[in-house]
């Protein structure tokens, strides 16, 4: 008789991919930011400097939402 043990199921932890919900959110704000800089009134700036400021603003924005998901999914998987 050998010394098997049966194969017990062990739940599998599915965590969230870090680098994608942060790359999704920093891909949606540029997209956005890129928008609102098409379409607002500039003022002093010019219209170029307005879309990628607005873009870069919306990007970073994206990713710190992207990892405040991250953060939520991954606590309430832990639970």
């Amino acid at each position: 008789m050998s010394d098997q043990s049966p194969n017990r199921m062990r739940p599998v932890r599915r965590a969230p991919n870090i680098v994608a919900f942060l790359a999704s959110g920093a891909l949606i704000g540029l997209l956005v930011g890129g928008f609102i800089g098409i379409r607002a009134n500039t003022g002093n700036y010019t219209q170029s400097t307005a879309i990628a400021l607005l873009a870069v603003i919306g990007a970073i924005v994206g990713a710190v939402v992207g990892g405040v998901a991250v953060a939520l999914i991954e606590y309430r998987s832990l639970r």
